[in-house]
């Protein structure tokens, strides 16, 4: 972006002086709202970090009941009675904002007494055991992906964010600065110029008088 054909009038300086203006305006809110931004990835990366370390310490114990239930009836028993198994997972996914930034609420509809949905000729106390540390992990998923798509979406907007405040603090701001002073130093110039003149035709009428 060029200013070079402005012309150094008045009217162009007010004009170029208002733009500045609103640049470091616009630039200061940036700076606030990227702040703000960054203390909310910060906490939404250590609720990622504490929802993925509750995953996978829930997911070892589920999977040590899976263990006890394979070695119990044989993995190819659990595997068909998984297979024949119909249970959905409902969650709730909605969004919010964030300093205009969209990110997820995921909730994971639980149930309040969760019942496997196999038959139970060919299982045992260890297989509904693991139905139900798998079925608590879809609660921890849920937090995780809350966690996980907060700080995304977060962190792409501070990106954003920083790029503008850039631009304007490297590129925009400076360059309304500098035309503001250019145009100021030329009309100054042709202030003590006119008034140079004014004073010699001053000097000529009284010298005629």
């Amino acid at each position: 972006m060029s200013l070079e054909n402005i012309s150094p009038t008045r009217i162009n300086l007010i004009r170029t002086k208002k733009t500045l203006s609103l640049a470091e305006s616009g630039r200061d809110v940036l700076e606030r709202k990227r702040d703000i931004l960054l203390r909310e990835l910060r906490t939404s990366i250590y609720d990622a970090e504490k929802a993925r370390e509750a995953l996978l310490r829930a997911l070892t114990i589920a999977y040590q009941s899976l263990k006890e239930a394979n070695m119990a009836k044989g993995s190819e028993t659990v595997a068909n009675v998984a297979l024949g198994s119909s249970f959905e997972a409902n969650f709730l996914v909605d969004f919010r904002s964030i300093m205009g930034v969209t990110v997820p609420n995921v909730e994971f509809q639980s149930a309040t007494d969760p019942k496997p949905d196999y038959g139970f000729a060919n299982t045992n106390a260890e297989l509904d055991k693991a139905f139900k540390q798998f079925y608590s992990l879809l609660k921890l998923l849920a937090e995780l992906a809350k966690a996980e798509g907060t700080t995304f979406q977060i962190a792409n907007d501070v990106g954003r964010t920083q790029r503008r405040v850039n631009a304007l603090n490297h590129v925009l701001i400076p360059m309304y600065r500098n035309e503001t002073k250019k145009i100021a130093l030329v009309l100054e110039e042709k202030d003590r110029e006119e008034f140079v003149r004014t004073k010699r035709i001053k000097r000529m009428i009284r010298e005629r008088e």
